[in-house]
C-alpha cells in the first residue's frame, strides 16, 4: 500500500496544493478587488455627476446671456422688459431678478418679479445681504475685471423662509460703475423642471439619479419615479449652484455596495465550487488508482496462490504416479492408497480449474443460468450428503434447521456451487470449533439460506473487500490459508445473476455468518 500512498501524495502535490494556494491568494485579493471595483464605479459616477452639474451651470449661463440683453428699462405700459418677461414665462424656477447698480458711490436697486407686485421686503433683504457680503462681491468684481464671469451663491445675510436660493454675478465692473445681478430661484422647481429631463437622458434605464434636499429622505426628483432608497445607499455629490441639495446616483435595482458585494460573493462561491470539483476529482482519481493498484496486487497474489494451489496436487500426482510406474508399491493396499491420493488430487485440481473457468464465464457474462423452481431444503440435503465424507474427515459437525419448505427460482448447478464455496470457506477457516450451522427461512420476497461457522472470523475492514475479485486477507489467521481469492467474488456474481444478494456478519475470533437471498418462486 506504500505505492498507493505515494500516488495519493503525488496527486495532492500536483493538483490540490496549487489549487489551494491559488484559492487562498484569490480570497485574500477579493477585498482588494472590491475596493478597486468600487473606485472604478465611483470615478465613472463622479463623471456623470460632473456632467449634471455642468449642465446646471449651462442653464444659468443661458439665463445670464438673455438677461444681458434685456435688463434695460421696459417700454411704457409693461412691468418687465420683454426679454426678462420671456425668461420668467419659460422658467418657473426663476422668481426674482435683482439689478443693483453702484455709480460714483450711489447705489440703486431694480427688481423684476415673475409674479408682480414686487415685495419691497425682498428688495430690502437683497440690499442688506449685498452690504453684508461686500467681501464676496469684491471677489466677484475682481474675477470680472480679470475677464472671468463667476456665478456664486449669496451667502451672507440671506435667509428666505421659502428656501429660495439667490445667485450672484457681476454684469459690469467699470472704474466708476459696478452692476450686480441677483437671480432668486426656487431650487426644487429648478431641479424638477430643468435638471430632471437631463437626468432622465443620462440615466437611460441603467442608473437611478435622485436629487435630495439635505437631511430629507424623500427625494425632490428621481428618474425612477419614487426612489425609496436612502441617500446613504447611493454615491452623492452636492450641486455646485444648490448647496442645500445633493445629487445621488446608484445602480438600478441595488446600491453600488450591493453590486460589489454580490460580485465578490459570486467569485467566492465559484472559487469554492471549483475547489470542491477539483477535490472530488482528485478523490475519485485516487480511489480509482487505489482500486487498480489493489486489483493489480490481488492479481499478482492470485497468480502466486493459484500456482501454489496447482503445484501441490500436480506434485502429489506426479510423485505417486512415478511410484506406481516404477513398481515401488509392494502391496495391493499401497497401490489402492496411491490411486486414491491421485484421484483426490485430480479432483482438487479439477475444482481449481473449474472455479477459475466459472469465474471467467461469469465475469464475461457468458454463463447462462437456467432458473427454475427448486426446493431449498432438498437441494441442501443432497449437497450435504455428497459432502458428508469430506466434512467428517475434516472433523466437522453440521446441522440443517428449516422452518418450512421454501421454493425459490434458481439455477440448480449454480446453487450447488454457491453452497459448496461457502462450505469450503467454513472448513478452510475454522481451526478449533469445527461446527457449521445452516438455517433455512423465508421473508416477503426471498428465500433465505444462512451458512454459519465458528472459525477465525473476518475483521470489519476486510468485510468491505471480501467480495472483490482476487481479494485475500493479507494479515491475521485468514492470510495463512492459501486460496485463489475467487470464491466469494464468484458467489456474489452468481447471486446477482439470480437477482438476489449476499450479506456477511462476522466478528474476529467468533466466526462468520453468510446470508443468501434467493427470489421466491412465483405462483
Amino acid at each position: 500500500m506504500k505505492s498507493v500512498r505515494r500516488i495519493g501524495l503525488l496527486l495532492a502535490m500536483v493538483f490540490l496544493l496549487p489549487a489551494l494556494f491559488f484559492s487562498v491568494y484569490e480570497i485574500s485579493s477579493l477585498n482588494k478587488d472590491e475596493k478597486i471595483i468600487e473606485s472604478i464605479y465611483e470615478k465613472q459616477l463622479e463623471a456623470i455627476l460632473f456632467s449634471v452639474n455642468q449642465y446646471c451651470d449651462d442653464v444659468v449661463n443661458s439665463w445670464i446671456s438673455k438677461l444681458e440683453s434685456g435688463i434695460e428699462p421696459p417700454p411704457s405700459g409693461t412691468d418687465n422688459p420683454p426679454a426678462i418677461e420671456n425668461l420668467f414665462s419659460l422658467n418657473a424656477a426663476l422668481v426674482y431678478v435683482f439689478v443693483l447698480d453702484t455709480l460714483n458711490g450711489v447705489v440703486s436697486t431694480k427688481v423684476y418679479a415673475s409674479h408682480p407686485p414686487i415685495d419691497d421686503h425682498v428688495r430690502i433683504k437683497f440690499d442688506s445681504a449685498c452690504t453684508l457680503g461686500r467681501v464676496q462681491i469684491q471677489k466677484l468684481v475682481s474675477y470680472k475685471k480679470d475677464g472671468f464671469r463667476k456665478v456664486d451663491i449669496l451667502k451672507y445675510g440671506w435667509s428666505e423662509p421659502n428656501n429660495f436660493q439667490c445667485l450672484l454675478y457681476i454684469s459690469d465692473a467699470g472704474t466708476q460703475h459696478v452692476r450686480i445681478i441677483g437671480l432668486l430661484i426656487d431650487p426644487e422647481t429648478f431641479v424638477q423642471d430643468l435638471v430632471g429631463p437631463r437626468l432622465q437622458v443620462i440615466a437611460r434605464d441603467q442608473f437611478i439619479l435622485s436629487a435630495f434636499r439635505k437631511n430629507v429622505r424623500v427625494p425632490v426628483y428621481s428618474t425612477s419615479g419614487v426612489d425609496s432608497a436612502a441617500t446613504s445607499e447611493a454615491l452623492t455629490k452636492e450641486f455646485w449652484l444648490l448647496p442645500d441639495f445633493t445629487l445621488g446616483i446608484r445602480i438600478k435595482g441595488s446600491s453600488l455596495q450591493s453590486v460589489v458585494q454580490e460580485r465578490t460573493r459570486t467569485n467566492f462561491v465559484l472559487l469554492l465550487m471549483l475547489d470542491a470539483v477539483l477535490i472530488v476529482a482528485v478523490v475519485l482519481v485516487y480511489r480509482n488508482v487505489k482500486k487498480e493498484v489493489q486489483l493489480a496486487q490481488n492479481k499478482a497474489e492470485f497468480v502466486s496462490n493459484v500456482s501454489h494451489e496447482i503445484r501441490t496436487p500436480l506434485a502429489l500426482i506426479s510423485m505417486f504416479a512415478e511410484t506406481l510406474e516404477m513398481g515401488r508399491a509392494k502391496t495391493e493396499e499401497k497401490k489402492q492408497e496411491y490411486y486414491a491420493i491421485i484421484n483426490k488430487e485430480t479432483r482438487r485440481l479439477s475444482d481449481i480449474v473449474n472455479k477459475i473457468l466459472n469465474f471467467s464465464r461469469t465475469e464475461a457474462n457468458k454463463q447462462t443460468l437456467h432458473l427454475q423452481p427448486i426446493p431449498l431444503a432438498k437441494e441442501i440435503r443432497e449437497v450435504l450428503k455428497t459432502y458428508d465424507v469430506h466434512l467428517k474427515n475434516k472433523g466437522f459437525e453440521y446441522t440443517l434447521t428449516e422452518s418450512r419448505e421454501v421454493w425459490v427460482n434458481a439455477d440448480k448447478e449454480a446453487f450447488v456451487e454457491i453452497l459448496i464455496n461457502l462450505l469450503d470457506n467454513a472448513v478452510k477457516y475454522s481451526a478449533d470449533n469445527k461446527r457449521i450451522e445452516i438455517h433455512l427461512d423465508a421473508e416477503a420476497h426471498f428465500g433465505i439460506v444462512i451458512v454459519k461457522d465458528y472459525g477465525v472470523g473476518i475483521s470489519a475492514a476486510d468485510q468491505k473487500h471480501i467480495f472483490d475479485k482476487f481479494y485475500r486477507v493479507s494479515t491475521g489467521d485468514l492470510a495463512k490459508s492459501r486460496g485463489t481469492g475467487l470464491g466469494l467474488s464468484l458467489v456474489k456474481q452468481l447471486m446477482e445473476a439470480h437477482h438476489g444478494r449476499i450479506t456477511v456478519h462476522s466478528r474476529t475470533g467468533k466466526g462468520s455468518s453468510f446470508t443468501l437471498y434467493f427470489p421466491l418462486r412465483k405462483n
